[in-house]
């Protein structure tokens, strides 16, 4: 009997002890983040923690410290583990997720294009939060400004898929068009073939045109000759029949003559 309570009485003064060291921990803590010290703070928020990881304190105060050095999805997660904690009072519960709000809204906001569900968090935390406590202002104002970011981040979302369909409809049509030039421009090329294989060649044209102008130019001579020989002839028959009519003029005429009876 005697043994048992000085066992317990031992676990009572180590529990004490250890209490006191975490308080003194977080007091610590406290100090060099008042001072802006933020560094040397997470380091006696996270020894607190490691004598006793229950404490509501320590991952509330070590959240806020992560916010503060812009850790902003660290410090959710520790004011999520702030959360689960049962001596959590209603009050408390609600900063919490205030904190958890304003962590998510800073990290959607860092990471633009890809800040949605963070976004969405937010909104999902202030709403909680104002649950709890319906009249803090602070909280109803952020939750229309995560709700308007949000808003935005959805509509650029959908404006980008339907540009990326676009894209892809006009590379797909693209690609119909060059395919169809392509055969286009084959049909011409055998078109082009098969007028090249029907027409002489250029030898031929070359002897052609040559024999066709060397015509030409014999024709005119040929017509010229054959004119002189006509009027040559003309001018022999012309000859004969002056001739003809001299002798004429020269001769008597003979025949029947008759006289008019009175």
């Amino acid at each position: 009997m005697k043994r048992t309570l000085t066992l317990l009485t031992l676990i009572v003064m180590c529990c004490g002890a250890w209490g006191q060291a975490n308080r003194h921990l977080l007091r610590y803590g406290n100090r060099s983040y008042n001072k802006e010290d933020y560094d040397n703070a997470e380091v006696h928020y996270r020894r607190a923690l490691e004598s006793d990881s229950m404490d509501y304190r320590g991952q509330y105060n070590l959240g806020n410290n992560l916010y503060r050095q812009k850790k902003y999805d660290e410090a959710a997660r520790h004011y999520d583990m702030a959360l689960q904690q049962p001596q959590i009072s209603d009050q408390q519960r609600a900063k919490t997720l205030h904190n958890k709000g304003n962590a998510y809204l800073k990290a959607g906001m860092e990471n633009q294009g890809q800040g949605m569900p963070q976004l969405q968090q937010a909104v999902q935390a202030y709403q909680e939060a104002l649950k709890i406590d319906p009249k803090n202002n602070d909280t109803r104002y952020n939750l229309a400004y995560a709700r308007r970011l949000l808003q935005q981040a959805q509509q650029q979302q959908q404006q980008g898929g339907e540009q990326n369909q676009q894209q892809k409809d006009q590379n797909q049509q693209d690609k119909q068009d060059g395919g169809q030039n392509q055969q286009n421009q084959q049909n011409k090329q055998e078109q082009s073939n098969d007028k090249g294989q029907q027409q002489p060649t250029p030898n031929d044209d070359n002897q052609e045109n040559e024999n066709s102008q060397k015509q030409k130019r014999a024709n005119p001579m040929e017509q010229r000759k054959q004119d002189a020989d006509r009027m040559l002839e003309a001018m022999k028959n012309n000859e004969r029949q002056s001739l003809k009519n001299q002798i004429k003029k020269m001769q008597p005429v003979t025949g029947k003559h008759s006289d008019k009876d009175w």
